[in-house]
């Protein structure tokens, strides 16, 4: 394991798989306990088995990012197990496809994207700041920054997580938090083979309107996300690092 992270305590939503997953086994790798979060538990079990097999740290918890009575039982958990929370990486995501006027699948996504976000930064800043000590990390989206049509929600539910990373930046700076955002582009996960099942798009139309001419790894995402939290990012605070190879410049 590195020392990069050494003695940091981490939670990560969303980590059963994807980016979520990529991410706190990168943590992991560096040096972090990492507490990984999601609805299934018995998967979150099988990263915890893969880190503790690499030689590092890492517990499981089944969260419901949507519920604030989960985060708070979360956070209470993580506290008492290792004392402190340095790192929070808001990953947990849904995205699905709505036709124009479609109301139904509004809630859902809001809830899970946005208010799931809110929910966990509102959770752990009471531990960071009496600490004086914290890093976060919101997963946005370019979809926030481009015309995709039919993800109407999901692009204005990322887009919300920007507002919401920009607008903590000056409430926790006094407090040594920092709190950023990484918005990737289209990246090797479930999510986007169904979306681009839904939309019938091909993975060759995206490869070639990006000019790294591939489509990003989950490992890409981790990597950004673990500089982030990582001392060498301690003067950057409120922005958003877009990992897309190259999509939204042309």
């Amino acid at each position: 394991m590195g020392e990069r992270l050494a003695d940091k305590v981490a939670i990560v939503t969303g980590a059963m798989r994807g980016i979520g997953k990529a991410t706190a086994l990168k943590l992991a790798q560096e040096g972090a306990k990492v507490v990984i979060t999601d609805i299934n538990k018995e998967e979150c079990e099988k990263v915890v088995e893969e880190i503790k097999n690499a030689g590092g740290e890492a517990i499981s918890l089944s969260l419901n990012v949507t519920s604030r009575e989960d985060w708070e039982e979360a956070v209470r958990t993580v506290k008492e197990k290792f004392g402190r929370i340095d790192i929070l990486v808001n990953n947990a995501g849904i995205a699905d496809v709505e036709e124009l006027g479609e109301h139904s699948k509004i809630d859902k996504i809001l809830d899970v994207n946005l208010k799931g976000t809110m929910f966990g930064c509102n959770a752990v800043l009471p531990v960071m700041m009496d600490q004086k000590y914290g890093k976060i990390v919101n997963i946005t989206s370019i979809a926030a920054m481009v015309s995709w049509s039919k993800i109407p929600t999901y692009s204005a539910s990322k887009g919300g997580i920007i507002g919401l990373t920009k607008c903590y930046v000056n409430l926790l700076g006094e407090y040594n938090i920092n709190i950023n955002a990484v918005a990737p582009g289209a990246i090797e996960t479930k999510m986007l083979d169904d979306i681009l099942n839904k939309l019938g798009a091909s993975r060759e139309q995206i490869t070639q309107a990006t000019p790294k001419r591939r489509i990003g790894r989950p490992e890409d995402i981790a990597n950004a996300v673990v500089f982030l939290v990582s001392e060498e990012a301690d003067y950057i605070t409120g922005q958003v690092i877009v990992v897309d190879g190259g999509y939204t410049s042309v």
